[in-house]
C-alpha cells in the first residue's frame, strides 16, 4: 500500500462515490489508485475551477462531501474560485491536491509547479487547509479535514500531498472517520414562549433546513401554526411551492413585505439573512419579534437582532419545539391576506415576463418531473423567473451560485446530474456560459442527462441593465457578439438546437427531455418578445 492508496481508503470512508478533477504529474498516483480500486468513478473535467464547481454541485444534490483532485501550483490556483463559492454557499467541498517533493518544498528552487504559499492561499477560501508531512498522515488528515468542514454549517477544505509521499509505502493501520456529534439543542423554552405569545407568524426557511433534512419537521410546524413560509434561494424546495402555506423565495420583495408588516413573530430557521446584491436583506427588518434558529452561533444577531435564539441542528430543534407545543394555530385572516398578496405579486411578475418567457418557464416546469433538478446561473432569466417564479417542489433540486458569480451553472449541473442521474435543466446566459462552455465535452463524455438552455443576447445582459440605470443609459464592455452555441455544442458531441420562437423552444425542449444524453438549446433572445421592467423586479 502506498500513499495514494491511503487517499482512496479515506474517500471510501467519506461515502463519496464520484470525484472530479484533472490528472497531472502531481496527482497521477491518486488517479491510478482510484482506477485500480475500481469502485469510485472519476469525472474528468476540462478545467479545475469547473471540477471544483462540479464537486460543489454533487455535494448540494446529495448532502455528501464533494471531492475535487487537482495538481499543485496552477491547478490549485484554478480551484480557488470554486472553493470560494462553496465556502460562500456553506457547501462541503474538499480539495485534494499535490505538492512539490518534500526535499524541494519550501526552498524556492524552481521545482515544476512549486507553490510555496499554496497553503496560506487555500486558507483564505476554506475553513481548514492542511499539508501532509509523512505518508502515514495521509488518511487521518483527509478524514480530519473532511469531518471539520462537514460539521455544523459546512464549508470548503483542502489537503495538499507532496508527490513523493503519494508513491511512498505506508503502514495499513486502520483510521476511523470521527465525525463530531452535533451538540444537543439548547432549551427551546424561550422559543416556545415567543410562539405561544403570537398568532400572526411567518417563517423564513434557509439552506440549513435542507442540510439537516428538516423538510418534514418544517412543514409540520408551518401547518400546526398556520404560518406562511418564505424560503431563501438555498432553502427552496424544503416546502413544496404548491403547498398552500408556501410563499417561496420572495421575502426580499418590498411589495410582499408590506403585507407581512403586522406579523407578531418571524421564525428564521437555518438562514444567515444574506443581504443580497442591493443590501435589501439588511434593510428589510423581519416583522414583529424575531426567533432565530441556526446551527452556527456566529450568524445569530449578525444582520438582525433576535428576541430569542436556539443554537442547534434545525431538525432537532424543530422536533423539540413540536414536542413542547401546546398552543392554538395562527390567525387565518392574516395568513390569507399574505397569500393573497403573494399571488398578486406573482401575477405582476409573470405579466412582466411577456408571453414568450412565461411560456418558456411554463414549458420547463410542465415537462420536468417534480424531482428533476433546476440549476441556474447568474443571468437575466434567473433574476426574472428562475429564482422566484419557476416552482420547486423537493429539497436539493434547485442549485445556483450563492455568491452571484457568473459561470458556475454548467459545472454545478454536471456535478448534480452525476450525483443523481436525474434530468437536470440548466438556465444559463451566454456570457456566463462562455466561462465553462468546454465542459460540454465532459457532459458528452459521460452522457449526462442535461438540458442546457442558453439564453443568448450577445453579451452580459444583467450588467447592461445595471450600467444603463447607473450611467444615464450608457453601456460598455458588455457586448460579446452572437455565438452559434448549437453548432458549438454539436462540435463537442452534444445535440444542439436553436430556438427563435416559443414554439421552437417548446419543440426543442420536449425533444431534449426525451433524449438520454446531453442537449443544448440556443435561445435567440433577439427574436423573442422582450421582458418588461427591471431585471431585479423582486426587490422593488
Amino acid at each position: 500500500m502506498i500513499g495514494a492508496d491511503a487517499v482512496v481508503r479515506a474517500i471510501h470512508k467519506l461515502g463519496t462515490d464520484h470525484i472530479f478533477g484533472i490528472v497531472s504529474i502531481h496527482n497521477m498516483p491518486i488517479f491510478d489508485a482510484i482506477n485500480r480500486d475500481g469502485t469510485i468513478k472519476i469525472i474528468d473535467c476540462r478545467h479545475e475551477v469547473a471540477a471544483t464547481h462540479a464537486a460543489d454541485g454533487y455535494a448540494r444534490a446529495t448532502g455528501k462531501i464533494g471531492i475535487v483532485i487537482a495538481s499543485t501550483g496552477p491547478g490549485t490556483t484554478n480551484t480557488v474560485t470554486g472553493l470560494y463559492e462553496a465556502q460562500y454557499a456553506s457547501s462541503p467541498v474538499l480539495l485534494i491536491t499535490g505538492q512539490a517533493e518534500t526535499r524541494f518544498y519550501g526552498k524556492g528552487q524552481g521545482y515544476v509547479h512549486e507553490a510555496e504559499d499554496q497553503l496560506p492561499m487555500l486558507r483564505t477560501v476554506t475553513r481548514r487547509a492542511e499539508s501532509i508531512r509523512s505518508a502515514e498522515q495521509i488518511e487521518s488528515t483527509i478524514l480530519m479535514v473532511a469531518a471539520d468542514i462537514a460539521y455544523g454549517r459546512p464549508s470548503s477544505g483542502a489537503v495538499e500531498i507532496p508527490i513523493d509521499l503519494q508513491y511512498q509505502d505506508v503502514q495499513t493501520a486502520e483510521t476511523r472517520l470521527d465525525t463530531p456529534a452535533l451538540p444537543a439543542p439548547q432549551s427551546v423554552d424561550d422559543a416556545v414562549d415567543l410562539i405561544a405569545g403570537s398568532r400572526k407568524r411567518v417563517i423564513i426557511a434557509g439552506g440549513g433546513t435542507i442540510r439537516s433534512n428538516a423538510s418534514g419537521e418544517l412543514v409540520r410546524l408551518a401547518e400546526k401554526l398556520g404560518a406562511p413560509v418564505f424560503t431563501t434561494h438555498n432553502g427552496r424546495g424544503v416546502i413544496p411551492e404548491d403547498h398552500p402555506l408556501c410563499l417561496g423565495n420572495l421575502y426580499q420583495a418590498r411589495k410582499l413585505h408590506a403585507a407581512i408588516i403586522d406579523a407578531e413573530l418571524t421564525i428564521a430557521i437555518g438562514t444567515r439573512f444574506q443581504v443580497g446584491v442591493s443590501g435589501s436583506g439588511a434593510l428589510l427588518q423581519p416583522p414583529g419579534k424575531l426567533l432565530h434558529i441556526d446551527i452556527d452561533p456566529s450568524v445569530v444577531d449578525l444582520v438582525h437582532r433576535s428576541d430569542a435564539s436556539v443554537i442547534g441542528d434545525a431538525r432537532s430543534v424543530l422536533q423539540s419545539i413540536d414536542s413542547a407545543m401546546n398552543f392554538e394555530s395562527g390567525d387565518e385572516d392574516f395568513a390569507g391576506r399574505v397569500q393573497e398578496a403573494n399571488q398578486g405579486l406573482r401575477q405582476t411578475l409573470r405579466n412582466r415576463l411577456g408571453p414568450d418567457y412565461e411560456g418558456i418557464m411554463n414549458t420547463i416546469r410542465d415537462q420536468l418531473p417534480r424531482d428533476g433538478l433546476i440549476v441556474r446561473d447568474t443571468t437575466v432569466p434567473a433574476y426574472n423567473f428562475a429564482n422566484h417564479l419557476l416552482p420547486v417542489y423537493e429539497p436539493r433540486t434547485f442549485i445556483g451560485p450563492t455568491s452571484a458569480a457568473i459561470g458556475p451553472g454548467l459545472p454545478l449541473a454536471i456535478g448534480a446530474a452525476t450525483a443523481t442521474g436525474r434530468k437536470t435543466v440548466v438556465i444559463h446566459g451566454d456570457g456566463g456560459f462562455m466561462l465553462h462552455a468546454t465542459e460540454l465535452a465532459t457532459a458528452a463524455q459521460y452522457q449526462l442527462p442535461l438540458v442546457v438552455c442558453v439564453f443568448n443576447d450577445g453579451g452580459y445582459g444583467v450588467l447592461r441593465g445595471l450600467q444603463s440605470a447607473q450611467f444615464d443609459g450608457r453601456i460598455g464592455d458588455t457586448d460579446l457578439g452572437f455565438v452559434d452555441f448549437a453548432a458549438f455544442a454539436e462540435s463537442m458531441g452534444v445535440r444542439g438546437e436553436t430556438a427563435t420562437s416559443l414554439k421552437e423552444f417548446q419543440d426543442a425542449f420536449i425533444s431534449a427531455m426525451a433524449a438520454s444524453g446531453p442537449c443544448l438549446i440556443n435561445i435567440d433572445m433577439r427574436k423573442l418578445e422582450p421582458m418588461k421592467g427591471s431585471i431585479l423586479p423582486v426587490e422593488e
